[in-house]
């Protein structure tokens, strides 16, 4: 296997962050620093974004068999990019009261980052199991970072558990599909899935639904949802802005990738499963999410119903792939910068409660109330960000479920609309009652936000800086979608 220099510039993004993992684990062994670890992660981060471009001219290229690089797969990593910049922002004034060694978080963040990156564009199931595994390891060690914190530990077993179970399922499936084929490339299977009337197929067959188990699992979408509810309510804001988004973008871009070959998904069984997930998925997460008292639990149940909309995308990929991948793109873009946005200002307002210390109810849903009244535009962020993922006009979140929408009528998934209509009202109900709570008189009992002493320049803080700007790319592309469009086509 020879890498030549082309090679080599498409792997650049990847290569300059190895490079910072190198350095930040000599700076944790030799003189730890908490700025320099942290100003080394962010820089790594900008330049290895900003290499991004260089990456246009000589896509689609492939790899040694391992990866396939597309201009998809650009943007896909340019999210996980920009997901985990913002994480190290957001966490890095969260760590300044931090009690312990700081400098290992940025190290986790790097190696999933990694790990998301060489998912998105793998092609091959040796490098999809090490890429999983190398994303979903560190999450361990941030769900526990806060181990001061009660049930942070817990929590992190439970996950390591669950994580296990998954990964045995995607061993599995990926060998049963190496017993038959003798090959570990995506394409084996394309060429078994030509042939279902083959002796082998029944084996191949369990053994892709295995492998896309193990991304259900990670996609937390129904009936894999089960440690939602632990991991949302028990991790800290500045990890959850990292968990929830970029190991989606990752998996999705694998997905498309993996139902790129159509004959896979001219399975009728493997159809009519991804559809009653994502059904059932998009009605189970909206209305778990409506009866929530809890802020952070309540992204987490209407995070599963997001993900079942975008499900939909892989019922027509073999009809027309091209419009699922501008679909998919845009949605993406408006999950990533919403999910960034609301966990932003759950942590802008966590991190002064931290220092006042003055209830134990900061992520209730109630502790929000009037919150209108004494931060305005914090409040009206907040709101922008509920009425984009509730999929409202002049918002991004719009745009992303009028391709979903139009996705289901070009392919006469008449029953499907009827569906995708009701989970729609269902959601933006949860959502309102968000948006409501910010202008409500506020409780006695229950008065949080209203008694911490935010300061009404918070936007000149570099985490306040990015939650207003991308709020307001989200209104903005919410008007003039035409540039977003012309990027995903």
């Amino acid at each position: 296997m020879i890498i030549n220099l082309q090679k080599l510039t498409a792997l650049f993004p990847f290569l300059v962050l190895i490079l910072a993992l190198v350095i930040v684990m000599l700076s944790i062994s030799y003189n730890r620093n908490h700025f320099f670890v942290a100003t080394s992660t962010v820089l790594s981060l900008i330049v290895s974004f900003v290499s991004l471009y260089f990456l246009i001219k000589i896509v689609p290229i492939d790899i040694n068999n391992l990866f396939y690089i597309t201009r998809y797969s650009i943007l896909y990593i340019g999210m996980i990019i920009i997901s985990s910049f913002s994480t190290c922002i957001f966490a890095y004034f969260w760590l300044l009261h931090y009690p312990f060694n700081k400098e290992e978080f940025y190290l986790l963040i790097l190696l999933s980052t990694l790990g998301a990156i060489a998912l998105s564009i793998s092609s091959n199931m040796l490098s999809l199991f090490i890429s999983m595994e190398l994303m979903s390891l560190p999450y361990l060690g941030l769900i526990a970072y806060a181990h001061y914190q009660k049930y942070s530990l817990e929590t992190s077993f439970k996950y390591l558990v669950l994580s296990g179970v998954t990964s045995s399922f995607l061993l599995l499936g990926i060998s049963w599909i190496y017993a038959v084929t003798g090959n570990l490339s995506i394409s084996s299977i394309n060429s078994v899935f030509n042939n279902p009337s083959s002796t082998n197929f029944l084996i191949i067959f369990f053994g892709t639904t295995m492998i896309l188990m193990s991304f259900l699992f990670k996609l937390s979408l129904v009936p894999f949802h089960l440690w939602i509810s632990d991991i949302y309510r028990r991790t800290s804001s500045p990890v959850l802005t990292f968990f929830s988004v970029s190991s989606k973008i990752a998996i999705f871009s694998f997905l498309l990738y993996f139902f790129s070959y159509p004959s896979i998904l001219n399975n009728k069984k493997l159809t009519l499963i991804i559809l009653l997930i994502s059904i059932f998925s998009i009605f189970f997460g909206n209305i778990m999410a409506l009866f929530q008292k809890n802020i952070k639990k309540f992204f987490g149940y209407s995070s599963i119903s997001q993900m079942g909309y975008l499900l939909i995308i892989f019922l027509v990929t073999k009809n027309d792939y091209h419009f699922s991948l501008e679909a998919g793109g845009i949605y993406l873009l408006s999950y990533l910068l919403s999910g960034t946005v609301y966990f932003g200002v759950i942590n802008l307002i966590s991190n002064y409660y931290n220092r006042n210390h003055l209830c134990e109810e900061i992520y209730s849903i109630d502790a929000y109330k009037g919150l209108f009244w004494s931060q305005p535009l914090l409040s009206s962020i907040m709101i922008i960000t509920c009425l984009s993922l509730a999929g409202m006009p002049m918002t991004l979140g719009f745009w992303g479920k009028l391709y979903i929408l139009s996705i289901i009528i070009k392919n006469h998934l008449w029953p499907l609309i009827f569906l995708f209509f009701i989970g729609t009202i269902i959601g933006f109900l949860g959502y309102l009652r968000v948006i409501i709570n910010f202008y409500l008189t506020p409780l006695k009992s229950v008065n949080c936000i209203n008694d911490i002493n935010i300061p009404y320049n918070w936007y000149y803080h570099p985490s306040g800086i990015i939650i207003l700007f991308f709020s307001i790319i989200i209104l903005f592309l919410g008007i003039c979608p035409n540039l977003w469009i012309f990027l995903t086509k």
